[in-house]
């Protein structure tokens, strides 16, 4: 999302609530595309996390003056189709893991730009919720990835090197 710099608190509500529509709607198009239960789970709860930080930045205009209602768009973008995601589960997982990173410095961009306190703190926690975000999806990455014959053969041998009692 590629813009001018906002000129109001405005228009840095608006940027950050489109944002947050294209993370819903594409993590919920992940969460279609895939069959693995564990990465759909995840793709909801997160598609939920982005709906939830909408309708808290929605809240958060009400104490601005001007009418920003009229401007206001709560049409959610098309979910990505299938034929635009990544064709393998692992490669659907690195993108939305990719486009977190990107909507971590997204909103410590738009952080960047303000004064005022209230608003200030509501983008450092977007910005650290989809640091979060990025740290679940990289979990379930590593967690495939163990899953593969190779990676656990390595991971067998690595345990078998530490003694039991610094496993637990």
């Amino acid at each position: 999302m590629k813009t001018a710099s906002p000129t109001s608190e405005t228009e840095i509500i608006l940027l950050a609530i489109a944002k947050e529509k294209l993370s819903f709607a594409r993590l919920a198009a992940a969460a279609q595309a895939c069959d693995n239960p564990k990465a759909k789970r995840l793709y909801n709860q997160l598609a939920l996390d982005e709906l939830k930080h909408l309708l808290t930045l929605v809240s958060l205009m009400d104490g601005l003056a001007d009418d920003w209602l009229t401007r206001l768009d709560l049409t959610l973008p098309p979910a990505d189709r299938p034929d635009t995601l990544p064709q393998t589960e692992e490669a659907i997982l690195r993108s939305t893991t990719e486009e977190e990173e990107l909507s971590k410095n997204f909103f410590g961009c738009l952080a960047q730009e303000v004064d005022r306190g209230e608003l200030l703190d509501l983008l450092q926690t977007l910005r650290a919720e989809e640091e979060d975000h990025r740290t679940r999806l990289r979990s379930l990455l590593y967690g495939l990835e163990a899953d593969r014959p190779v990676v656990a053969k390595w991971l067998r041998s690595i345990r078998r090197m530490i003694p039991a009692a610094h496993l637990h």
